[in-house]
């Protein structure tokens, strides 16, 4: 798996987050906003990763995560949603290919979670337009707001394989989440 080797080796650039304490709100962010692309998210700062779907650092945690449709195991239900971790993928860099192995809290985008659940910072969500969902965007990719992760454990993926689990459940008080028509 050259390709996770490199993934781990790019998210060591901890300069990841808009602003040093990794606050997590961008001012001027509206809920529902939507990018034409993951560049677009990636040079303002909304998600910095490119391909991953999770964006943060060891030290602060995630500064958000990216609902692409990717994953076998995601359930959104808009307020709550059963985000499946990364890793164990045929090829999990660019285009996850099938589960063939368990998945780890020790790979670095699941510790970046795992750490957000500890610390309870808030972190932002991105629905894509090809995650298999009545809220996500008919094009590009939207922000829906911010969401505390409230639970992180394993549990058996659908491929039989072990997978980490992260409950997201979304903060009060921010604009409705559209739903696609």
């Amino acid at each position: 798996m050259a390709a996770e080797r490199l993934r781990a080796k790019l998210l060591q650039n901890a300069n990841l987050f808009p602003d040093p304490l990794g606050n997590n709100v961008i001012e001027g962010l509206v809920v529902g906003t939507v990018f034409k692309t993951r560049d677009e998210l990636q040079k303002k700062k909304i998600h910095v990763q490119r391909f991953a779907g999770i964006s943060g650092t060891k030290e602060l945690g995630a500064q958000s995560v990216v609902l692409s449709g990717q994953y076998e195991d995601d359930g959104d239900k808009g307020d709550v949603i059963i985000y499946t971790g990364t890793g164990g993928q045929r090829n999990s860099y660019r285009n996850p290919g099938p589960q063939i192995e368990d998945q780890s809290f020790d790979h670095p985008m699941n510790q970046h979670l795992y750490k957000s659940f500890q610390n309870r910072r808030p972190i932002r969500v991105i629905r894509g337009s090809a995650a298999n969902s009545k809220y996500a965007p008919v094009e590009g990719y939207r922000y829906d707001g911010m969401y505390t992760i409230t639970e992180a454990y394993m549990d058996k993926g659908q491929s039989g394989y072990a997978v980490c689990k992260f409950k997201l459940e979304r903060n009060p008080g921010q604009t409705p989440i559209p739903i696609r028509q």
